[in-house]
């Protein structure tokens, strides 16, 4: 919802997630979203895989990897990347096959006009990168999109690795952060959703 109406008060129409360190769970808020904005927001979205050392929205959406990012980013002539079609409004790009050194690639204008091609296309392009804290990769698809979003986990981002990401992505470019894998009752108290959502609720406010 925040991200939809900044959308409404700003040009904002690329995006990438990405985190300060693996298994914080990057991956799986692209994912979600994307679904989020497709399915429930009607906006038409392109999710890109650009993890292209460790890709994992393949196996998420039950897709070959044999084609994908990187076959676009190494073709000579402009061709149609290989994107899939997973419902009305919402196509994945895979990433391809694996790259050891995948940087000249992502820094390329080869990758730079893909994203602004597809910005052209679609209301949302959401571009799921490796960990900013561990590779550069991240550092550079940053320079090409609007924005970005950094992933934290509960109980598991270290402060020291969120800090040097921030810096490294530079706090102009983060549009925000996503706290992922919280437990409710750590935040407010065991008993305060259950009592929120109640109609005890109700009945002791009066």
């Amino acid at each position: 919802a925040s991200l939809h109406r900044a959308q409404a008060e700003r040009p904002l129409k690329s995006l990438i997630v990405t985190s300060a360190s693996p298994g914080d769970g990057k991956s799986h808020v692209a994912v979600n979203l994307a679904l989020t904005l497709s399915e429930s927001y009607k906006r038409r979205v392109l999710l890109i895989d650009a993890d292209l050392r460790r890709p994992t929205l393949h196996k998420t959406f039950r897709l070959s990897n044999s084609r994908g990012l990187s076959d676009a980013l190494s073709r000579t002539q402009d061709e149609k990347a290989p994107v899939v079609q997973i419902s009305e409004t919402l196509t994945v790009l895979p990433a391809g096959r694996l790259e050891s050194d995948p940087l000249g690639g992502l820094s390329s204008n080869r990758m730079k006009r893909l994203v602004s091609d597809a910005a052209e296309q679609f209301d949302w392009v959401i571009v799921d990168s490796p960990p900013v804290g561990v590779l550069a990769d991240a550092h550079l698809v940053t320079e090409m999109v609007d924005a970005a979003l950094l992933v934290v986990r509960a109980g598991v981002t270290h402060f020291p690795d969120l800090q040097a990401a921030v810096e490294q992505l530079g706090s102009d470019r983060i549009l925000g952060l996503v706290l992922n894998a919280v437990e409710p009752e750590e935040m407010r108290g065991k008993g305060y959703y259950s009592y929120y959502y109640s109609g005890d609720r109700g009945k002791q406010r009066h």
